[in-house]
């Protein structure tokens, strides 16, 4: 064996622009930087583009419209949760390769796959087959997506500076939803064709997931021109048991992963259910179900960007403190709107009500991520959060399991509370509750909610306000809000882009970030 054929062979892939283009960098000048944190500021557009389509609202119609039942509605959920516990291989392959650019965008490419055999699933009969089929494009969507977003939460953990990571966070949370809305827009004008017939259906779907292919390629090419940080080199060869072994035994970070596990369960008992419960159950189109998403995304965007100057002032804890009991409050809020059934009272309440939960899921979102950030070890951020997201994972996908297998024997239940009144003149009933269906499980995950919410205060945090003192500071800066004079033109100063402020980071003298 030729001794100097292997330096040959990495000379060649050097000089490979496209090997060339996903290598690490030993160091990363200011302006490489703020051009990367520019790509990956670009790059979420696409990505959400694909998930909206492939993940959520879309997904569960194109389920129904193969004919699944809310128990394949529930297995379909969980797929997408469980292909999360390819994280834990995920953190052993990077260890091993140490190239989490490498790693994130060849999965991406892999994952781009689903989207074209969904195409084909368009085109074929409401049978089980189809549904299968559909189980396994979801699976091999997310189980490659888990890949990559191991990879890439470990490179970004390391290549966002600390003092601006919360901005960052929340502008790129910003684009996603909007990307997300964008879609759901297209989605919310064409998905009521598909119910003229199985040919327009077809079309309509198939368009949908040609879209999503597209966006998935230019996610791609658009993550390959970041630059990544080279890792250092590891002690000694790394054991998956190892590495997930090393935050549990840390203080600080187990019970944030006691939260976030009963979080997702609470959570996803209900969420995924959603569309089916509004449908189904209550009779309304698909065009008014996508409205409510778009607006819940709409109420996203515009709640983070005051969610992200609240966690860089007050912490993201506070955030947390604020946001998700008002989340588990919304999720036992649908049980009214069953209530009030598909008229224009019920409907005006649902977008009230999704309003609030967009809100609220900014700020879980937004908060539990830099959450879990900031508890992880920089340089060794891999273990940490692939741990949490695996946990979480878990949870998320046991939920949908268990209400999709139990949705037919609550469906032939009823449960009613009534308050009565009898006198002499008047007589009737003067307050009257009826749970049927999914009300049972928006009623159970609202009570598991409130276990999480306990767990949620043993997470550590310096400084952190209580959800009360939270919700007083929030209220005390709208008022200042409204009261001050308007600026010139009626809006608002710009924010501070995230990569104008770690550009100044670099090249400027130190400035205070507020915490």
């Amino acid at each position: 064996m030729n001794p100097g054929a292997g330096d040959a062979e990495r000379g060649q892939s050097r000089h490979s622009p496209v090997a060339s283009r996903l290598e690490p960098h030993d160091e990363i000048d200011p302006s490489t930087l703020k051009r990367g944190l520019r790509t990956l500021t670009v790059e979420v557009v696409f990505s959400s583009s694909c998930d909206a389509i492939l993940i959520g609202t879309i997904m569960t119609a194109f389920a129904l419209y193969l004919g699944a039942r809310p128990a394949q509605v529930g297995i379909l959920t969980a797929v997408a949760f469980w292909a999360q516990l390819l994280q834990g291989p995920g953190v052993l392959l990077i260890e091993r390769l140490r190239a989490r650019k490498r790693i994130a965008v060849v999965a991406i490419l892999v994952s781009a796959i689903a989207p074209i055999a969904l195409v084909a699933l368009a085109f074929a009969d409401a049978s089980r087959p189809a549904r299968f089929g559909l189980v396994g494009a979801v699976a091999l969507y997310c189980g490659a997506s888990a890949f990559a977003g191991c990879a890439w939460s470990a490179w970004t953990r390391d290549l966002v500076p600390d003092e601006a990571r919360n901005r960052f966070t929340a502008r790129r949370t910003r684009l996603a939803l909007l990307a997300g809305v964008i879609v759901s827009l297209l989605a919310a004008g064409v998905l009521d064709m598909a119910a003229r017939g199985r040919e327009t259906g077809a079309m309509v779907y198939a368009g949908l997931f040609a879209l999503a292919f597209a966006a998935r390629m230019l996610s791609a090419a658009t993550l390959a021109r970041a630059p990544e940080p080279a890792m250092p080199p590891p002690a000694r060869p790394a054991r998956l048991h190892e590495l997930l072994r090393e935050p549990l035994r840390d203080p600080r970070f187990r019970p944030l992963i006691r939260f976030t596990a009963s979080w997702q369960f609470a959570v996803n008992l209900a969420q995924p259910f959603f569309t089916v419960f509004l449908l189904k159950q209550l009779g309304f189109g698909v065009t008014f179900v996508m409205l409510l998403t778009i607006v819940s995304q709409l109420a996203n965007i515009w709640s983070l960007k005051r969610w992200g100057p609240l966690s860089d002032r007050y912490g993201a804890k506070s955030v947390l403190n604020a946001a998700a009991p008002t989340y588990v409050v919304c999720i036992a809020a649908m049980i009214g709107a069953s209530q009030l059934g598909a008229t224009w009272v019920g409907a005006a309440y649902l977008i009230l009500l999704h309003v609030l939960m967009g809100v609220a899921g900014a700020g879980v979102t937004l908060g539990s991520g830099v959450v879990a950030l900031g508890l992880s070890p920089a340089g060794a951020a891999a273990p940490y959060l692939s741990l949490n997201a695996l946990i979480s994972s878990f949870a998320g996908g046991l939920a949908p399991v268990l209400g999709g297998l139990g949705a037919e024997f609550f469906e032939a239940r009823r449960l009613g509370l009534v308050v009565e009144w009898a006198g002499p003149v008047v007589r009737g009933d003067l307050v009257g509750v009826h749970l049927r269906g999914w009300d049972f499980y928006f009623l159970f995950a609202a009570l598991i909610g409130l276990y999480a919410l306990h767990r949620l205060t043993l997470v550590p945090a310096e400084g952190e306000l209580r959800g009360g003192q939270m919700m007083q500071q929030i209220l005390a800066q709208a008022r200042a809000r409204f009261s001050r004079p308007p600026s010139v033109g009626g809006a608002d100063p710009p924010e501070e882009p995230a990569e104008e402020l770690l550009a100044a980071e670099m090249a400027g003298p130190p400035r205070s970030v507020p915490r």
